[in-house]
């Protein structure tokens, strides 16, 4: 896992971000958008073996922690990441995040095909570093998961 930081520009009408991704030698396949309307979303932990995807996270609005859990050692990283940052997570990682306020917007640009089929996803419960570091910034708040994410595929 990666911290990118971006120079954000901001005068009376709002800011500008330029996201320099030519620096990361990477071929984008995909880029999509979360809009997260409650704190405490937890999404992932996700990853595809065929083919493997690299995820580049930019926070556009709000602020998450970012997980990444090496697929061979179960090993967990994360950072927490506002909106002058984004995150590379290499296909090597299953990837995660948790919301850190209501109306949090991400954006991900994905090298490597979306293939449903080859789809997976880690339980986040079953990683003791991901459950710690998630259960310290919810505290007593309920977790917004989805069923899917919940179970694991």
């Amino acid at each position: 896992m990666e911290r990118i930081e971006h120079k954000t520009f901001k005068d009376n009408r709002g800011s500008y971000t330029p996201i320099l991704t030519n620096q990361l030698d990477l071929s984008w396949d995909q880029c999509s958008i979360s809009i997260n309307e409650q704190a405490y979303t937890f999404r992932g932990l996700h990853y595809q073996t065929d083919p493997p995807q690299t995820k580049y996270i930019k926070v556009i609005q709000g602020s998450i922690v970012d997980f990444a859990v090496d697929l061979k050692t179960g090993d967990a990283e994360f950072l927490a990441i506002g909106s002058d940052d984004a995150v590379l997570i290499p296909n090597d990682k299953a990837h995660g995040f948790l919301t850190l306020e209501p109306n949090t917007i991400v954006a991900y640009l994905v090298e490597g095909e979306y293939n449903p089929q080859s789809e997976h996803s880690i339980v986040w419960t079953t990683n003791e570093k991901v459950k710690e570091v998630v259960n310290f910034f919810r505290k007593d708040n309920p977790l917004i998961i989805s069923d899917k994410d919940m179970l694991g595929k």
